[in-house]
């Protein structure tokens, strides 16, 4: 049964781990946004999202591996300044 929440506005192009309906097409594996092999986004938390296959209706969490959680601890870290007065070498 299509989830409650599934709206073809929103959707996702990932591969279904069920029907794997995408291998063979080449719009697929060139990585584009193929008009046929789309999935529903049903919801969305952080870099995971909740994805349901139209062809077969299998929902699952897709880890995308990217987004929140991905960044260095340091990467707003700001450099010690010298003290007034200190020549910077």
């Amino acid at each position: 049964m299509r989830d409650a929440q599934a709206d073809i506005a929103r959707r996702v192009w990932t591969t279904c781990p069920r029907c794997a309906d995408q291998d063979g097409c080449p719009s697929c594996a060139a990585g584009g946004t193929c008009e046929v092999h789309w999935r529903f986004l049903l919801a969305a938390e952080g870099r995971r999202l909740f994805v349901q296959c139209p062809g077969c209706r299998h929902r699952w969490w897709h880890d995308t591996g990217f987004g929140a959680g991905d960044r260095p601890r340091d990467l707003d870290a700001l450099p010690d300044f010298p003290a007034p007065g200190r020549a910077i070498v």
